[in-house]
């Protein structure tokens, strides 16, 4: 006769409170790769908090005061850094939600895909309803180090969080 000892710690259903909180800490650890590389590439450019300043000007101002001269200024990088933060805290948290589904379902992972596609060139489709303006500040390229820096971050996270996924992945396609 052999006992079964039940879910191991940190591998049994996850509550509300489990996939809130994996999704705050999510989304702060994306907000946080992205800022640290745009703070880097400033630093390295001779132009520290530059990035969040432009943006925080075309945040508050709208797409016409992108300009090449934005000027650091305090509540431009405050008005910006909020909304970043806000932002990635919503998408860890709708990530979270979507981890927990996918350690059930595995269909939920190709949900993910088409979702981290879409916030890819969410950004790209934006600066061109501005004008393509913002692109002429910030490089393509940067940005799309700065997204896949953000969702490998978050994706890490999640994964070290929801370790069934890899049992439910090995299984994918076993017979029923």
């Amino acid at each position: 006769m052999t006992v079964d000892p039940g879910p191991s710690p940190g591998v049994g259903r996850l509550t509300r409170a489990d996939i809130l909180l994996d999704g705050l800490f999510a989304g702060m650890i994306g907000a946080l790769a992205v800022a640290c590389w745009f703070f880097l590439l400033d630093v390295i450019g001779g132009r520290p908090l530059y990035t969040p300043a432009l943006l925080g000007t075309v945040l508050l101002n709208g797409g016409t005061a992108i300009t090449e001269t934005a000027k650091v200024a305090p509540l431009e990088i405050a008005a910006y850094t909020a909304f970043h933060f806000l932002a990635f805290l919503a998408v860890g948290l709708l990530f979270s939600y979507l981890m927990a589904l996918f350690e059930q379902f595995p269909i939920v992972g190709f949900v993910l895909l088409v979702l981290f596609l879409s916030l890819q060139l969410g950004f790209f489709v934006l600066d061109l309803a501005l004008g393509a303006q913002l692109m002429g500040a910030l490089r393509p390229w940067t940005v799309v180090v700065a997204n896949l820096l953000a969702a490998s971050t978050m994706a890490w996270y999640l994964w070290r969080r929801h370790p069934r996924i890899k049992e439910t992945l090995r299984h994918v396609w076993d017979q029923q």
